[in-house]
């Protein structure tokens, strides 16, 4: 009762059922409990079933009933009139129309197995001459027996990266391996853990690339970046296509696996139109009265443009991105002063 007053988010399936505070007291009225006399017993259930009778007579679906102030203030007052059974199915509503969808989704790491590799390499060598040798043993295709697991990391996309299994070989090219391999589950409802490697990119833009082994055949499932979102179901949202500095979040494409491919299916943006966000970080903003229809020759990449935001309203007029690339970064606004322009924030190279 108390997680559902302050408005948390409760990890358990179930809410607690009683607050905590005040125990000394509570603990007093049970000791000093006495049976009620006989009438006050029989006017009680006789009251009830008054109540009762009336409420079946006139039923109303209160069932979810959100009221928000007129500029769609995404933390403005959300009211609730709803029963213990129905409040989980009624949180996720409440989440969904508030462009929430974190909740079901978590960090790559919250996947990542318990498991270590053996992993050398010459230290007095620069980190980009390096070669990283990595050693380990792990179920990966969910028969019962361990698969041995072998690895060569080069950096530079240099020839001769690759990872073996069993015997069974795939090349990789990999630009700045840092040597970290890990164990990971993609997809939760199959027998399949995969191999994740690591490459921190050309230019520090860090992925994983995921390998899996079906007990025959090797190959890559797939390329994320380092701080995408995933669900454990075979779903990513790339940080690339998050709205990372609006609250409440929002994305513009989810990325799933599918026949061992990664798809990218784009996410209909047009709902976070129109409301109002808050914004934090630096981001750049060009002034403009009318929202351009090329945009991107209004964006430009000055310390002039920079601005700072803290927890600043915004209302968000207009989402640019192309349709072959849901990259997330755009945006036609307006600041609380009315000013109107072009915000975007730099998301590296």
């Amino acid at each position: 009762m108390l997680s559902l007053a302050a408005g948390r988010h409760i990890l358990s399936g179930s809410p607690i059922a009683f607050s905590e505070g005040n125990v000394k007291w509570r603990i007093k009225n049970v000791l000093n409990y006495k049976k009620p006399a006989f009438w006050v017993t029989l006017v009680s259930v006789l009251f009830a079933l008054a109540i009762g009778v009336g409420l079946l007579a006139n039923p109303e679906d209160k069932g979810f009933n959100e009221i928000m102030n007129g500029d769609n203030n995404p933390r403005g007052s959300i009211q609730l009139a709803l029963t213990q059974a129905d409040s989980q199915e009624l949180r996720v509503r409440v989440a969904k129309d508030m462009g929430n969808i974190i909740g079901s989704f978590s960090e790559i790491d919250k996947y990542i197995k318990d498991y270590t590799f053996d992993v050398s390499y010459d230290g007095d060598l620069e980190w980009d001459q390096r070669a990283y040798s990595i050693h380990g043993t792990y179920d990966l295709n969910g028969d019962g027996e361990a698969d041995s697991i072998n690895a060569v990391l080069i950096a530079g996309n240099e020839d001769g990266s690759y990872v073996e299994v069993n015997g069974i070989k795939m090349e990789l090219n990999l630009y700045n391996p840092t040597g970290a391999a890990n164990i990971i589950d993609l997809d939760s409802r199959d027998a399949y853990t995969e191999v994740a490697v690591f490459d921190d990119g050309a230019s520090g833009d860090p992925a994983f690339t995921f390998i899996r082994y079906d007990g025959k055949k090797l190959f890559t499932v797939g390329t994320i970046d380092r701080h995408a979102l995933m669900d454990g179901q075979g779903k990513f949202i790339s940080w690339f296509h998050l709205a990372n500095n609006f609250k409440p979040q929002f994305f513009s494409a989810l990325g799933e696996f599918k026949n061992n491919e990664y798809v990218i299916t784009n996410h209909d943006v047009e709902q976070y139109k129109g409301k109002t966000y808050e914004v934090d970080g630096t981001g750049f903003f060009v002034s403009l009265d009318n929202n351009p229809e090329d945009y991107f020759e209004h964006m430009v990449w000055d310390p002039e443009t920079l601005r700072e935001f803290k927890e600043t309203r915004i209302k968000l007029l207009d989402i640019h991105m192309s349709p072959d690339n849901p990259t997330l970064n755009c945006f036609y606004v307006e600041l609380p002063d009315g000013e109107r322009g072009l915000l975007y924030f730099w998301i590296g190279d």
